[in-house]
């Protein structure tokens, strides 16, 4: 199939064509000045007529190609009839102009390939042998009209009037149809074969860039990966690191709690003792404290004392259960809504104060894993949210389940209200020991075993927070196949 250059070339390629007709018109006026000072004798107004004409309609294709390229709207079909066009008009009047200076005897026939090359590089090879036709036409249409004396002929001077000699009409009119012919043959050919290499060019061009944009796909998905791969290394690191610390805080816990216990039951034995002492000897101290004043705090002191350990305990437990590697395979079906609706019931007191919407899709397909760590991924995001939202009056916590993908994908929102988090909270968000609640107690592991979990049930997070607006945590589950 023949390849033509694109719009915008061709276009381009049309304005040149305006461009040398310009030029054509320059020189056509030195023509008739050099023929007036050698004093030819040719019909001066008459080929001044023809380039006001050739002015006249050059000057019209000059401003609708102003217009054209202003408004930036290319048709190939329109240009290559305009440039069409052209080219038969300049033919018309080319072949006036040899006619009214001296016909065959014109030593400038040979003009016609000049429109021959131009029209090849906007036009199809038939239309350019069309045109070449067409002037080789208007050409014999001329020399014969001269010969016969249907028109008057025009001799230029130090020329003979050969324009009736039947051989030298023949000569030189074979002459100019191999010249046509053999322009067009190798004036298409080339352009051809340009417009190949153009077309090749633009379909390597197109392969690059699909390349290029694979090549951005792959290198995003690298960065992704290597995200992926630095969160896991962090929370391999840390699991090393909590197993150790937990093994070695554990026991000395334990020792503590015990001995508090028996602290607290020989006080409950003691206390009856010491007030009747106290009867006794009114001025009696404990550990520099009046005993009235000790015997008030005491309870609490040991409540505190026991609350603390129960705390550390509680760290402890975390940090091995961050540590602790999944034990057997995540092959349990779960029903998520099941899940939400027994961690909404652990952590009641903990979000009651709140308003709390539900919006759980009955159709949920079940996924594949630990129902207990779904649970705990849940119940951290609900305490998280209720923490962000304090004591705020209008505190609302969202939950909603949605069945995604033709039910190939589960995914639980959960929102809240809340102050929303800045841009550097959301990235380090899963980071391990990261925690915006340093004041209340917060060690910042709960998001990073949340994270191990969701990654381990081959899910994924999403996060939509803006400051002042609240807090929105997609998880994304891949649904169990036996339920698609």
């Amino acid at each position: 199939m023949e390849q033509l250059f694109n719009e915008e070339e061709l276009f381009t390629r049309l304005g040149w064509f305006i461009k040398i007709r310009w030029a054509f018109l320059a020189g056509l006026m030195m023509g008739l000045i050099t023929g007036r000072l050698f004093e030819m004798q040719l019909p001066y107004n008459k080929i001044l007529a023809v380039g006001c004409f050739i002015l006249l309609y050059n000057l019209g294709f000059y401003l609708r190609h102003r217009v054209i390229e202003g408004r930036g709207v290319r048709d190939r079909k329109r240009i290559q009839e305009v440039a069409n066009l052209q080219i038969s008009l300049d033919y018309i009047s080319l072949t006036i102009i040899l006619h009214y200076s001296g016909g065959i005897e014109n030593p400038f026939i040979f003009v016609y390939l000049l429109h021959i090359i131009i029209g090849s590089l906007m036009l199809r090879r038939r239309q350019i042998w069309a045109q070449g036709v067409f002037a080789y036409l208007l050409f014999l249409s001329i020399v014969l009209l001269e010969y016969t004396g249907t028109l008057p002929h025009y001799a230029i001077i130090g020329i003979g009037p050969n324009y009736q000699n039947p051989w030298h009409i023949l000569g030189i009119s074979m002459t100019l149809l191999v010249l046509i012919s053999s322009t067009i043959y190798m004036s298409s050919a080339v352009m051809q074969d340009l417009r190949d290499r153009e077309s090749i060019l633009m379909q390597a061009r197109s392969m690059l860039q699909k390349k290029s944009l694979a090549l951005e796909q792959a290198n995003k998905e690298l960065r992704e990966k290597q995200q992926q791969l630095c969160q896991s290394e962090k929370l391999a690191s840390l699991g090393r690191l909590s197993a150790g610390v937990a093994h070695e805080i554990n026991n000395p816990i334990q020792f503590i709690q015990g001995n508090i216990r028996i602290v607290t039951e020989a006080m409950e034995c003691m206390l009856p003792v010491m007030d009747r002492y106290v009867e006794q000897n009114p001025d009696f101290k404990v550990a520099r404290l009046d005993y009235p004043v000790f015997r008030q705090h005491i309870d609490t002191l040991l409540k505190d004392l026991s609350n603390g350990t129960v705390r550390i305990t509680d760290i402890v437990r975390d940090l091995k259960k961050f540590a602790r590697a999944e034990e057997g395979a995540l092959d349990d079906l779960i029903d998520v809504n099941d899940a939400i609706q027994a961690s909404l019931r652990l952590v009641h007191n903990k979000i009651k104060r709140h308003k709390i919407v539900c919006d759980l899709d009955p159709d949920l397909p079940k996924i594949k894993g630990s129902s207990g760590k779904i649970e705990q991924v849940i119940v951290a995001n609900l305490i998280n949210a209720a923490e962000a939202l304090g004591d705020r009056q209008d505190g609302t916590i969202g939950v909603k389940t949605i069945k995604e993908e033709n039910g190939n994908r589960i995914t639980i929102c959960i929102s809240d209200n809340g102050p929303g988090m800045t841009e550097e909270v959301k990235k380090r968000l899963f980071d391990p020991f990261f925690t915006t609640k340093q004041k209340t107690g917060g060690m910042g592991l709960g998001l990073s075993v949340v994270y191990g979990i969701i990654t381990d049930h081959k899910g994924c997070i999403d996060i939509d927070s803006q400051l002042g607006e609240g807090t929105t945590l997609r998880y994304h589950f891949p649904a169990a196949r036996s339920e698609t």
